[in-house]
């Protein structure tokens, strides 16, 4: 793309990428309680909060980028206090984000290990990432998506046959609030990717339709969320796949090509690695946009050191202990994610369209005064 900018599509791969990290992770284990057997279906139904979130944010940020429409529509103070818990949040995330890569990296070895030694080489390679131009980033994005699409797409389908339908059917759901909490859940999870509006200033205008873009990604991205969740309980079941802390994961270990790899559970783990950096990486260039606008008169080469330091600091003091980290992500994210990927965006949505209102009051009035 010309002028360091990226292009829509590439956007994209980044946030499907990222979100692939915490998915592989935490669906359909998170679900289970709420929705049981149905858990696919609650993603499903989750579609409309992640479309409604996507436009949303798309809206809002416009051309500009949301870091500057935010600045822009709520004032420096106030719009530059909002940035600053988007920036706190992201930070938290990418801590979180790096401790459940090294925590994975070492189980996948199953051995004993200092999981502080794999944290800081995830985080070292991160940084050299995010050093350089979010151009060279998007399309190492891109890659990154195609890699974990056809591992993923290679577990699933070596999966496939032995799924039973049985255990997906039939879906009864006797009481409503435990499945809606499912579906929340589910948006929740996806709502990883909520920073990627914060790079919005940074797409080229190729004349896309973005409404249209997003429905095509949005959509479809989550129904391939739901088909797999819908493998991995076909085959593992729903009681079983509640037990497991990573089911995507567990399945792997059952998966083997005759003649080539007896257990692919190393190489998916190994591989998965993109999707963490794909995740740190839009939650750095995310803190730099914002930085940016809090900034605007001052050179900020240092946020990339900054940021990934005070992650690395983050992980090691905020999950080392036991079962922190399960708490986060299984408890606290999705409802944040969801409260500042949809609810806030949406009442920045009401604040606009009730300035633009009385601007055009105020032009109406002042033409009937002549």
């Amino acid at each position: 793309m010309q002028n360091g900018k990226i292009s829509r599509t590439q956007l994209m791969a980044l946030l499907w990428a990222g979100t692939m990290a915490p998915a592989a992770e935490l669906l359909p284990a998170l679900l289970l309680p709420g929705a049981g057997r149905g858990a696919w279906l609650a993603v499903v139904l989750a579609a409309p909060l992640v479309l409604a979130a996507g436009w949303l944010l798309g809206g809002l940020a416009g051309r500009e980028g949301l870091a500057k429409r935010i600045r822009g529509l709520l004032g420096r103070r106030l719009g530059g206090g909002v940035l600053l818990i988007y920036i706190v949040w992201a930070q938290i995330l990418l801590s979180l984000r790096s401790w459940s890569c090294a925590r994975r990296l070492l189980a996948s070895g199953e051995r004993e290990g200092a999981s502080w030694a794999l944290l800081l080489a995830v985080m070292a390679v991160l940084l050299w990432m995010v050093r350089g131009e979010l151009a060279a980033f998007a399309r190492a994005g891109q890659l990154f998506l195609a890699a974990l699409l056809a591992t993923a797409g290679a577990v699933l389908l070596l999966s496939l046959p032995q799924a039973e339908p049985e255990r997906l059917f039939p879906l009864w759901w006797p009481a409503a609030a435990p499945p809606i909490r499912a579906v929340l859940a589910a948006a929740g999870t996806v709502g990883w990717g909520l920073f990627t509006a914060f790079l919005l200033g940074e797409v080229a205008d190729q004349g896309e339709r973005e409404h249209w873009h997003w429905l095509f990604w949005g959509l479809g991205g989550v129904l391939l969320l739901a088909g797999a969740q819908a493998i991995i309980i076909g085959n593992l079941g729903a009681e079983l796949a509640s037990r497991l802390d990573s089911p995507f994961f567990a399945l792997a270990k059952s998966v083997g090509v005759e003649g080539a790899f007896q257990r692919v559970e190393g190489v998916v783990a190994a591989l998965w690695i993109f999707a963490d950096l794909t995740m740190g990486g839009v939650l750095v260039f995310a803190v730099r946009a914002m930085a940016a606008e809090i900034l605007p008169e001052r050179a900020l080469p240092w946020v990339p050191w900054g940021s990934v330091l005070l992650g690395t600091a983050g992980a090691l003091a905020l999950f080392s202990a036991p079962g922190r980290g399960e708490l986060w992500t299984g408890q606290l994210v999705p409802g944040a994610d969801l409260f500042l990927g949809l609810v806030l965006p949406g009442l920045l949505w009401i604040v606009e369209r009730s300035r633009d209102r009385m601007g055009k009051g105020i032009i109406s009035s002042g033409e009937e005064g002549r």
